[in-house]
């Protein structure tokens, strides 16, 4: 829900809290700020290290910056958490803000499994706020003209989906270690899934799913 303004005010920008100052904060506050300030504004940031998380708000002009999660969770000034954190740090991390009463956008992925998602899901509707994995490719245009396309029958009914998505990621350990949230599945693999589960079948879940697949020594996928 958009933030309210008073009668005859100009609405004010949906105002952001970027939780983490790593990489992928560092991109999605590079997007964001290709929109206008009036639509929206980072006005926190937060990281485990107060140090990293001053040099991303000197950086990108955000006006404050915590070095605990929990001092941004009570900063009564954000609407909206982008949560950038590594993987296993998503279902806590994303039900401390919830649990204040604050809408979260988590990277993807949501959380480690199935119970850590419905745990979160089941933690936003109680306390009726919102709560979206960032995956920005759905809201491409050349994506939402395909998904158009399949449920209007344009394409027949599909059968068979093969995807390929490659990158040079063997120099990242974080894929490989099971204590990270590793693998590959969890990192890229989601893009083909979502991509799968929204043509195939018409947009209903699968009843039956089976993975073939090679495991790194460590475990991961």
């Amino acid at each position: 829900e958009p933030p309210r303004a008073e009668p005859g005010a100009s609405p004010r920008p949906t105002r952001w809290g970027i939780c983490s100052a790593g990489a992928i904060s560092h991109d999605f506050v590079v997007a964001l700020k290709t929109l206008p300030p009036t639509e929206h504004t980072v006005v926190a940031v937060a990281a485990r290290d107060l140090g990293r998380a001053q040099a991303f708000a000197r950086r990108f002009g955000v006006p404050r910056s915590y070095g605990s999660y929990e001092e941004l969770a009570e900063d009564p000034d954000v609407d909206v958490v982008y949560v950038g954190v590594v993987n296993p740090a998503h279902l806590p991390t994303g039900l401390l803000f919830l649990r204040r009463g604050r809408a979260v956008l988590m990277e993807k992925p949501m959380a480690l499994n199935a119970r850590e998602v419905a745990e979160l899901v089941r933690t936003a509707r109680e306390r009726g706020v919102f709560l979206m994995e960032g995956f920005w490719t759905r809201f491409f245009p050349a994506w939402q003209r395909l998904r158009t396309m399949a449920a209007e029958g344009d394409l027949g009914s599909p059968l068979v989906l093969r995807g390929e998505l490659g990158f040079d990621l063997g120099k990242v350990p974080r894929l490989r270690e099971p204590g990270l949230g590793g693998g590959v599945l969890l990192d890229l693999g989601g893009y083909g899934l979502q991509t799968a589960l929204a043509l195939l079948g018409g947009g209903c879940p699968p009843k039956t799913l089976r993975a073939h697949g090679v495991l790194h020594p460590t475990g991961t996928d």
